[in-house]
């Protein structure tokens, strides 16, 4: 096979086969449920526990919390209903933000004109809890790191396809203005026949699923999803001892092989690159280093400090406006192809941990029924599902 079939696009070559420039897609529209008079999308938000983003996303959203969003209502949506694994989680977040808690985790289909899944203790269970809402074409938003096996994304993204159902699976890492920045840079790189060498980049940390995914789809939006291998070494995976996780998570570096890269109208780069990321507690949120035939190149996003609403804005509020547009328009900012890669890059990774002492692994090798462990492998009672 020659060079120019072997190298993919700036993205990879899986998600513009789902019809995406820059990782975006969209699927045909479906009749809308019936609206109540008020012109805000009924969004249902699932999964509110200690572990969640509720915290963040409910008031931006409902804006109760004068501390955590000092400027009123400033989206086109309402959270109107909720649901969580322990009652009394779903009754506080409803007495909190002034909505309707429903007794199943289906309760809220015809309800709601959109589903928020803001929790990540019950990520293992996303293709059971989200498919009631996946079949009835609710647009869907769930919280990182999608799925711990290939067979569940691809279960999950196959009923979204069969229904023509837009979901978003993302981070506040893939919407900082820096990301944007980074990834025109590189394009401008590629317009001026400059080679990338490599990078390097740092990003807050504690463990891997659930801050350390943060960092890897920040380099994914940057490079694109070109990784032949990837590497995750560590001490641990986890910030704290649990039976699947005997020891917990002190360092990590994660490192990526690119076969090359290429951007729509910048043209591409056949050479192979590694890219590599610390994981730990940095001072800022992400910070990125590219080193290319000319030089290097900087940038960071610093942690923002001061009173809560500054780092809610600064970091967070750009993917409640992403979620908002998929919700309206049901165009997807990242196509299922790539949910479905980076979905794969991040379990390789796990799995270079947990099987090979952080050595490089084949993405394309990973089995489909590969099983990264859960955190909290009981946190969901399955007799829930009947």
């Amino acid at each position: 096979m020659n060079n120019a079939n072997t190298r993919r696009s700036f993205l990879g070559r899986a998600a513009l086969a789902g019809g995406a420039a820059l990782g975006t897609g969209a699927v045909k529209a479906r009749p809308a449920t019936k609206r109540p008079s008020t012109d805000l999308l009924r969004v249902g938000m699932m999964c509110l526990g200690p572990n969640s983003h509720y915290y963040i996303w409910g008031p931006t959203i409902n804006p109760v919390d004068r501390k955590a969003w000092s400027v009123g209502r400033t989206t086109g949506m309402q959270i109107t209903h909720c649901w969580d694994t322990r009652p009394e989680n779903a009754a506080a977040f409803a007495a909190q933000y002034g909505c309707e808690a429903v007794k199943t985790y289906d309760g809220m289909v015809g309800k709601v004109d959109a589903m928020i899944f803001a929790g990540f203790n019950e990520v293992k269970w996303w293709p059971q809890l989200a498919r009631p809402y996946l079949e009835a074409g609710i647009p869907c938003f769930l919280n990182r790191p999608f799925a711990y096996s290939m067979k569940d994304a691809k279960e999950i993204v196959e009923t979204a396809r069969k229904h023509n159902t837009p979901i978003l699976c993302t981070d506040e890492r893939e919407y900082l203005q820096q990301t944007t920045v980074a990834r025109l840079k590189v394009e401008e790189l590629l317009r001026g026949k400059q080679r990338i060498l490599g990078a390097h980049s740092d990003n807050a940390a504690g463990e891997y699923p659930q801050h350390g995914i943060h960092g890897l789809y920040f380099l994914l939006a940057v490079f694109g999803l070109d990784v032949e291998r990837v590497s995750f070494q560590a001490d641990g995976w986890w910030r704290e001892k649990t039976p699947t996780s005997p020891g917990k998570m002190n360092w990590a570096q994660l490192s990526l092989q690119y076969r090359g890269l290429r951007a729509d109208g910048a043209g591409e780069q056949a050479e192979p690159f590694l890219v590599s990321q610390y994981q730990f507690g940095a001072r800022a949120d992400i910070n990125l280093r590219i080193y290319h035939s000319g030089g290097w190149w900087d940038i960071a996003h610093p942690a923002t400090g001061g009173e809560r609403f500054n780092r809610v804005y600064y970091l967070f509020f750009p993917t409640v406006l992403a979620m908002q547009r998929m919700f309206e328009t049901r165009e997807m900012p990242w196509s299922y192809d790539y949910i479905l890669r980076k979905t794969q890059i991040f379990l390789a990774g796990f799995k270079s941990h947990l099987e090979h002492d952080g050595a490089m692994v084949r993405v394309n090798d990973l089995p489909d029924d590969w099983e990264a462990p859960c955190p909290y492998p009981d946190y969901v009672d399955e007799r829930i599902f009947g």
